[in-house]
């Protein structure tokens, strides 16, 4: 499989890959490419659409969202309860989302492991970094990596501590390190570029729950779209999910 193909646009009106699924609760892969959700009154594709279809809901609400060229893990909700309860969880602190980002330069970017901090606002359809009057955003990069199947890119394990637009594609680019791809933010074209969206190698590939009695993880295991990515990736995210409190 090539970058177009792991890339491409996903087929319209395809069924949703179910990860999970309790009840009117569901935890789907959203392909890259794929809007989480459409505007009143636009009758395009989406994964919300998608979603009511397959699962027989009235309605749907995303108690999060991904980014259009953002695959991997995204919940979803049959009922407005609980929607609600998802989203209480998630503003306590409860969900904890990591993410796996093809970056460039891979020999440098071994040294933005760690804790990192902006002030980020939204200006129109991107995020900038502002100095004050931004919101408040944290993400830790735990480990980075060279593809293995590209020179001179890597993939940095990624937790999202805040969850704002665009955030790990405007900190990272504001870090000298944009994704590989995204034109929006500093980083050159690929050859496989596409016209609608920027062409990233973006993926939610695991989720953690902590509820009264139990602790769920979800992990995303081996997708066609997922390609390069070095054994310490893996390690890194299989001792963060085993530790408390991550």
């Amino acid at each position: 499989m090539d970058r177009r193909d792991a890339h491409a646009s996903p087929r319209i009106g395809a069924a949703l890959e179910v990860v999970s699924r309790l009840g009117d609760e569901a935890l789907v892969f959203k392909p890259a490419g794929l809007s989480s959700e459409r505007g009143a009154g636009d009758p395009g594709d989406c994964l919300v659409r998608r979603a009511e279809q397959q699962f027989g809901w009235t309605k749907c609400w995303l108690p999060h969202r991904l980014d259009r060229p953002t695959r991997g893990l995204l919940m979803v909700a049959g009922s407005k309860e609980t929607a609600a309860r998802q989203s209480e969880e998630i503003r306590a602190g409860a969900w904890t989302k990591w993410y796996v980002a093809r970056i460039l330069d891979a020999s440098a970017a071994m040294g933005i492991v760690g804790e990192h901090r902006a002030y980020l606002k939204r200006v129109g359809r991107l995020a900038t970094v502002v100095r004050s009057g931004g919101d408040p955003s944290r993400l830790t990069i735990h480990c980075v990596a060279p593809a293995l199947d590209a020179p001179h890119q890597a993939h940095a394990l990624i937790r999202l501590d805040t969850g704002r637009f665009h955030q790990i594609r405007i900190m990272l680019a504001n870090l000298g390190f944009p994704l590989v791809g995204d034109v929006e933010y500093g980083a050159w074209p690929t050859r496989s570029q596409s016209t609608e969206y920027p062409d990233l190698d973006l993926e939610a590939i695991a989720l953690r729950i902590v509820r009264p009695g139990e602790t769920i993880v979800h992990r995303l295991a081996q997708h066609p779209a997922r390609r390069g990515l070095a054994p310490q990736i893996d390690a890194a995210l299989d001792k963060v999910l085993s530790e408390e409190g991550c």
